[in-house]
Parts: structure tokens; C-alpha cells; sequence
């Protein structure tokens, strides 16, 4: 009876053995070796932010791995910050101030711009109206117009024509032009729009829903991935706006964003000399934030770039 079973497991655990095919092996060896490429510069920045200066300037090349681990660079960053002890004197750590501007700056235009930029979407996908056609294509035709070459253009007009805004000239060119949707945005949402089945509309109309309700009770749930996708897409751009913000904010340090203010943070250091750890430890505080909004939101954000609208 032992025999019988020995070859009836036999069998099952030879198929269950497949020969490794060398292609993939090939495959997973250069998958390592990319990923390892890309990991080592954060590797390094990690490492050097807990790295004694003496020792990283006596090393030939980089430390790998430090001797005596410090949290130099963290304390002159938090702690011993000269633009929030000497210049503003307000107690605020300067790369702190600058993350809870970019947060406020970046949520009111973008959370304002995908709700007009879903309603767009909503009205050129759900609705009819006359030339609703050609109207989307000229809206979808505003993409190729280069609107960098328009900084200087928008720079002037924030610059002269808003002088009655005093304190908010320099905010107001970082939150109005967000506010009122964006081209690319309602370009991506029509195509979800389109997915959700027309009789959910219809059957909506039917039962007495008007235009708002079908907008707040079907088409926001609905559309939530691709809101979300959308969301992270917008927060990067808002997170890493350094050209705006260089234009408006740079005289004024008490609304400094994230990246002037890390670039500031970093100059300073340079202009003293040394200060490795205290570099890579900015670096690295900066880049925390968005890799843990996209951690948190990776889930959503898959879903929101496959399309995956509703079924008819």
C-alpha cells in the first residue's frame, strides 16, 4: 500500500518541478541589476544623511556604510535652522514651513480644478448640446500649446495688473490658474465618463434626478479611481512646482514652498562648506512626503490609469 502512494506522489511532484527556462533567468538578472541601479543613489543619500562629515571627507569615494552613525544632520535641519532662527525668527523649521505651503497652495487649486475638470468631462460625455463635438476638440487642441512660453507673459500680468492684491500678488499666480480645470485632466476623465453605462443616466432622468444629482450621487463614486489618479498626478506637479514658485515666492521667505526652500536650505550649506550629512538629510525629508502619499494611494492610482469605468 506505501508503494502505491509512493508512486502516485511521485509523478505529481516531478510535473510540479519545472525546469527554470535560462531566458528568464536572463530576464530577472537584468530586473535585478535595474532595480539596484536605481535604488543605489537613495541608498547612498539615506546612508550619507547618517554620516559624520569628518568621516565622508576622509573617505576615497563613497561610505557605504558609516563607522559612527549621527544625527548631525537631522538636528541642524530641525533644530538648528538659521533661516527660522536668525531671518524670520518665527521657530518654524524652514523645511517644515515649506511643506505646509505647498500642501495649502497645491490642495486649494487642485482639488477646485478636478472638480471643474470632471464636470467638463461629464457635460461633453453624458450631455448634448450644440457643437459639443468641436467644442471638445478645440478644447483638446489647447494641449499643444506650449503655456511655458507664456511665463514671462503671465508673470507681467500678476506683476502690474493685480497690484491691489499687495501681500497676495506673490500667492495668487500659485493658486488661480489651477482653480478652473485643466485640459489634460478633462482629456483623461471623458474616456472613464464614457464607461459608465448610459442607461445608469437615463434610469437616473427617469426617476426624477436632475443634472447635480446625477453628477453628486453617480458620476463622483463612480469616477473616484480615476479622481484619485488624477489627484496624484496633480499633487507631483504641484510638489515639485519650482519654476513657478522661483518667479513669485522667492523675496518672500514666510510662504517659500517645499523646493525653494529645500534649494535654499541646501545653497546656505553649500556657500559654508561641508554639511553632507545635512544635504542628503534635506533630500531626504523632502522626498518623504510624496512617496508616502503614493504608497498609500498606489491602489487607487492603478485602477484610475486603466479606464476601468463602469460595465454597460
Amino acid at each position: 500500500m506505501n508503494e502505491m502512494n509512493n508512486n502516485l506522489i511521485q509523478p505529481s511532484a516531478k510535473k510540479r518541478r519545472k525546469p527554470i527556462k535560462p531566458s528568464r533567468i536572463v530576464i530577472y538578472a537584468i530586473l535585478i541589476a535595474y532595480a539596484i541601479w536605481i535604488m543605489a543613489p537613495f541608498f547612498v543619500i539615506i546612508v550619507t544623511s547618517f554620516t559624520p562629515d569628518i568621516e565622508y571627507e576622509t573617505a576615497n569615494g563613497y561610505v557605504w556604510w558609516p563607522k559612527n552613525f549621527t544625527l548631525d544632520g537631522y538636528k541642524k535641519l530641525f533644530l538648528e535652522d538659521s533661516f527660522m532662527t536668525y531671518q524670520r525668527q518665527d521657530g518654524i523649521p524652514t523645511i517644515l514651513l515649506g511643506f505646509f505651503n505647498m500642501l495649502w497652495m497645491t490642495l486649494i487649486p487642485l482639488v477646485s480644478g478636478l472638480a471643474i475638470s470632471l464636470l467638463v468631462a461629464y457635460c461633453y460625455s453624458k450631455w448634448r448640446f450644440p457643437f459639443k463635438n468641436k467644442l471638445f476638440m478645440l478644447t483638446v487642441s489647447m494641449m499643444f500649446i506650449p503655456l511655458g512660453a507664456f511665463g514671462f507673459v503671465s508673470y507681467m500680468f500678476y506683476n502690474n495688473v493685480l497690484e491691489w492684491t499687495v501681500g497676495w500678488k506673490a500667492v495668487l499666480p500659485m493658486i488661480l490658474p489651477g482653480m478652473f480645470g485643466s485640459v489634460g485632466t478633462v482629456f483623461f476623465l471623458k474616456p472613464y465618463i464614457d464607461g459608465i453605462g448610459g442607461e445608469i443616466v437615463e434610469a437616473a432622468k427617469i426617476d426624477g434626478m436632475g443634472f447635480w444629482s446625477i453628477f453628486k450621487s453617480i458620476i463622483i463614486p463612480l469616477a473616484k479611481p480615476a479622481l484619485v489618479a488624477q489627484f496624484i498626478f496633480g499633487f507631483v506637479g504641484g510638489y515639485n512646482n519650482y519654476t513657478g514658485a522661483l518667479l513669485y515666492l522667492q523675496d518672500e521667505d514666510k510662504l517659500w514652498t517645499l523646493q525653494i526652500a529645500m534649494q535654499e536650505l541646501i545653497n546656505y550649506s553649500a556657500e559654508v562648506g561641508g554639511d553632507y550629512a545635512f544635504r542628503c538629510a534635506t533630500t531626504l525629508m523632502a522626498m518623504l512626503p510624496l512617496i508616502i502619499v503614493f504608497l498609500f494611494c498606489q491602489k487607487y492610482f492603478i485602477e484610475g490609469i486603466s479606464f476601468g469605468g463602469g460595465k454597460e
